[in-house]
């Protein structure tokens, strides 16, 4: 059995606390604040844009309070190629607030959220407000994402869909890799890794690890990468395009 130790008991209460923090403030984000804004906005575009930029500073505080209270500690490495118009950011999942992390670094960031988030009470306010994608027709969701990185948004999109598994192999799905080839956008790649895990498929939030997680991001264009190498001409389906962005997570969160 793992010894409890780096402040276990107050890394409990905190993550308590922070969460309390997350629910009340979207709460007043999306109920008094948004409406607040939209009354001062006429074009809605403009409207949207100041909503997420409200979204992104919201996520930079819940951030800085976490790491404070001594909840987490995280690192970045590449932050600068985040938030450029109209780019495209592929990243795994192995965290509930990954999304957190990657908007707190974007002041434009447009996300595709399950659409169970819109019927949610605490969370339909604020996803609405900030104009999110919802997942619940594929084909409008690919004409949605175009639609948003024309207007200047940065797509952040998790293709697998769904949290990681710990140890077990990263599955994609396709829907980002369409997106790419629908816009042919600038690719940004984020490999996130979590030691040691928390807040993963299935944990309860109050399963906090034995010693406090470390969250570090990698960020990259896909060109440094070298996964811009696409094929002769720049032809490449779906699949073959998932396969070789899934083969570069697999490496990134292994080494």
């Amino acid at each position: 059995m793992s010894v409890r130790q780096d402040w276990y008991h107050w890394r409990l209460v905190a993550t308590a606390l922070s969460f309390t923090f997350f629910g009340l403030g979207g709460l007043i984000l999306g109920y008094v604040i948004f409406p607040l804004i939209a009354l001062f906005s006429v074009d809605p575009q403009a409207r949207t844009r100041r909503c997420r930029l409200l979204v992104h500073y919201s996520f930079r505080l819940f951030i800085g309070i976490m790491a404070s209270m001594g909840v987490l500690t995280w690192s970045v490495h590449g932050r600068a190629v985040l938030g450029k118009p109209g780019t495209l950011v592929v990243a795994n999942h192995p965290s509930l607030i990954d999304i957190v992390f990657l908007v707190s670094m974007i002041p434009n960031a447009c996300c595709i959220v399950k659409s169970e988030l819109y019927r949610n009470f605490f969370t339909r306010g604020p996803v609405s407000w900030a104009g999110y994608i919802a997942n619940d027709s594929p084909e409008q969701l690919i004409e949605d994402c175009a639609r948003e990185m024309a207007q200047g948004a940065t797509l952040v999109v998790f293709p697998e869909g769904t949290r990681s598994v710990d140890g077990q192999p990263l599955r994609f799905k396709r829907g980002a890799a369409y997106v790419w080839l629908r816009t042919r956008s600038e690719l940004v790649l984020a490999s996130i890794v979590v030691s040691p895990p928390t807040l993963a498929k299935n944990d309860k939030w109050y399963q906090v690890p034995t010693r406090r997680p470390c969250f570090s991001l990698d960020v990259c264009r896909a060109d440094e990468a070298g996964v811009d190498r696409i094929g002769d001409e720049g032809q490449i389906d779906a699949r073959s395009l998932n396969r070789l962005w899934q083969a570069y997570f697999e490496q990134e969160i292994t080494i």
